[in-house]
């Protein structure tokens, strides 16, 4: 059947080609025969040509469907089976339109109100989303709908056995209905296991009159249960401030789709106390049993109060959800926690005696001052430490190069990425500041060196967090500098910065903060004064931190080319060329872009080293932080960056913008 069908197929060709030859002798026989004896075999060949053309394209498809009706009439047996069969069963041409179609399929079209009609009749307009020819490995024909088509209300699985090149398919429809509908059902019955903690239970009690501390408790699971009660879930409270929560996927698929609502309303919860309640929700989903979802939630609760509480986490196997965390996280009244973590450095510094410090790539004086002060520390156990530096740019130089220039420093204070790796051993200590994420190291082969991690930063944890033996991350301090100046409080009777460190770390302080206009708390002004007794001269920090007129110019060229986006976004791009942290200067400016009335966020644009560098900044009405995460970036609420490659000034500016736009419409910011 199929050597006769290619016959068929073919020939009207062959006459084509016979009539061209005929064509082609008539224009010899030009020369011999007068003009008017020439012109009308002409005409007659032409015409030919024309009609076998007709002829082929609109007769092909009823002689490719009389073929395969006449196979099938040839055995009986066959035709009968295939006509009986009971899934339906149908055969295409190469374009796939309909050739023949058993019973059960004329039947499927009859069920789901679509006439049974051969002629005109193609494949997709009975199912759009499938694909003949696309497949998968098991003979699935690939569609838009994941491996099913539908048709009225049923949905089908195909099978499609595909014939030679240009042939003949046959497809099989298998009705799947019913198996999907129960796979739905067993999905949204899938078990995930949360953890609610309310973040500052003990500072809610402080600012909370006595009487009213059970009264406010009470509020607050009471607001939690009636949150999960529509949902399914089921709330088992541990601690005072500890509870579990056991739901279905669809019970958290709706908590999801409402951004958990319980954020914002244990906010608004009033029993005497004079700070709001805030609360963190981790959930893990997509484990295999209730045991890996509670391990996958564990890590989510990390992640949320390591950025800082206030939000909810949803964390699967491969990827990370974040919800909320659109207010600033409150600083601590005390210093218990840093006085504890100062006691374990300590430990952990005294049982190693390679100690590595590195901060960011493209390090800048908040990550240099913070390497500063835990070389001091090192240095107070009597241990050996090195700061890993492979980028010295213009805002660090001052200080780097009188480091260099004192005799009170050894010459290996500063080492490169591969001089650390070619003396690193296996039991070293390697401690990261001022970055949590092992992308942004200035050296990450060094993490690869050793499992003795320890990580201080004061930036929001966020996907690619580097695995610390020992990490102290607090987003709601100014600076990694005012983090590790506390430790340095708490270190050691007698500890403290020489007067050239202290600068290295005010400078830090300075700089982060906006010279103290952001993000700034009670404790940046204590740990500044610190330094400050320390022997810190403000004069020298505020000679060294002054601008190079290069760097001037550039400011001043980036301001002349901001545009305001839709009517509160400044957009600016700031060159490279010539200067030596590019970067530094584009959150400058993203800074100072700020001081418009109408701007609730500025975006710095900056092409250096291939790539597209984005400063965010915020004041209090938008959360940049969210905005970068979504380019793979990150930071804080108010202060946040991402680093895209492969794209232009333009398409990043774009990006950006509908970025905004997305999470705007979506509700996430």
């Amino acid at each position: 059947m199929q050597k006769l069908k290619s016959i068929i197929a073919k020939w009207p060709w062959l006459w084509m080609a016979f009539v061209l030859l005929c064509v082609a002798a008539f224009f010899l026989l030009r020369f011999f025969l007068p003009p008017y004896e020439f012109i009308p075999p002409i005409v007659a060949a032409l015409g030919s040509i024309a009609f076998v053309l007709f002829w082929h394209l609109s007769t092909r498809r009823n002689i490719q469907q009389y073929v395969v009706e006449m196979g099938m009439s040839l055995d009986k047996g066959l035709s009968q089976k295939m006509d009986s069969l009971a899934l339906p069963y149908a055969v295409l041409d190469d374009k796939g339109r309909l050739l023949w179609k058993n019973s059960a399929f004329r039947n499927m079209l009859k069920e789901n109100g679509r006439p049974d009609q051969f002629k005109a009749a193609d494949i997709k307009e009975l199912f759009p989303d499938i694909r003949i020819g696309d497949k998968a490995a098991d003979g699935t024909p690939s569609s838009k709908s994941g491996g099913y088509v539908s048709l009225g209300d049923r949905i089908f699985a195909v099978r499609q056995q595909p014939g030679e090149e240009g042939g003949l398919t046959a497809l099989l429809f298998i009705d799947e209905t019913e198996h999907v509908a129960v796979k739905e059902t067993l999905e949204k019955e899938r078990g995930v296991a949360g953890i609610l903690y309310i973040d500052n239970y003990e500072e809610l009690l402080k600012h909370t009159e006595v009487n009213e501390h059970s009264l406010l408790g009470a509020l607050i699971e009471q607001q939690i249960q009636k949150y999960f009660q529509p949902v399914h879930g089921i709330v088992c409270k541990t601690e005072r401030d500890r509870f579990y929560v056991f739901m279905n996927h669809e019970g958290l698929g709706r908590c999801m789709e409402d951004r958990f609502s319980l954020l914002n309303q244990v906010r608004e919860i009033k029993a005497g106390n004079t700070i709001p309640v805030t609360v963190s929700i981790a959930f893990g989903q997509d484990g295999k049993d209730y045991s890996e979802n509670l391990d996958l939630a564990q890590a989510a609760m990390d992640l949320a109060l390591g950025r800082g509480g206030d939000q909810a986490v949803v964390k699967y196997p491969d990827k990370v959800d974040y919800f909320g965390g659109k207010s600033q996280g409150e600083t601590g009244l005390t210093r218990v926690k840093a006085r504890v973590k100062a006691q374990a450095l300590r430990e952990l510094m005294a049982l190693h005696e390679n100690i590595y410090i590195m901060g960011h790539a493209r390090g800048d004086n908040d990550s240099f001052g913070a390497s500063v002060a835990i070389y001091r520390a090192a240095v107070s156990l009597n241990q050996r430490p090195h700061i890993v530096l492979n980028t010295v740019s213009f805002s660090v130089r001052p200080l780097w190069e009188r480091f260099q220039a004192s005799a009170d420093y050894p010459r290996d204070m500063f080492l490169s990425g591969e001089e650390a790796l070619a003396q690193i051993q296996s039991n070293a200590l390697v401690i990261v500041v001022d970055t949590n994420r092992a992308a942004m190291v200035e050296c990450p082969e060094l993490l690869e060196k050793t499992e003795h991690i320890v990580v201080f930063d004061h930036h929001r944890q966020a996907e690619g967090t580097i695995r610390a033996a020992f990490s102290y991350v607090e987003p709601y301090a100014s600076s990694s500098c005012e983090m590790v100046t506390e430790i340095l409080q708490y270190f050691g009777e007698g500890v403290s910065p020489l007067p050239l460190e202290a600068e290295a770390i005010y400078s830090g302080i300075l700089v982060d903060t906006n010279s103290f206009n952001d993000r700034t708390s009670f404790r940046t002004f204590e740990a500044a004064a610190f330094l400050k007794r320390s022997g810190a001269d403000l004069i020298k920090v505020k000679k060294m931190l002054r601008e190079d007129f290069r760097e001037y110019k550039a400011k001043a060229q980036s301001m002349q080319s901001a545009v305001i986006r839709d009517e509160h976004y400044a957009f600016a791009v700031c060159p490279a060329e010539g200067l030596d942290s590019p970067t530094v200067v584009g959150s400058q400016v993203a800074n100072d872009l700020l001081n418009i009335s109408s701007v609730k966020a500025s975006f710095v644009f900056t092409e250096a080293e291939g790539r597209i560098y984005v400063s965010a900044r915020a004041i209090d009405e938008m959360n940049v932080q969210l905005i970068m995460e979504q380019l793979g970036g990150g930071g804080h609420l108010g202060s946040a960056g991402a680093q895209l490659d492969g794209i232009s000034l333009e398409e990043a500016q774009a990006k950006v913008l509908q970025t905004i736009r997305d999470m705007i419409q979506e509700g996430k910011i």
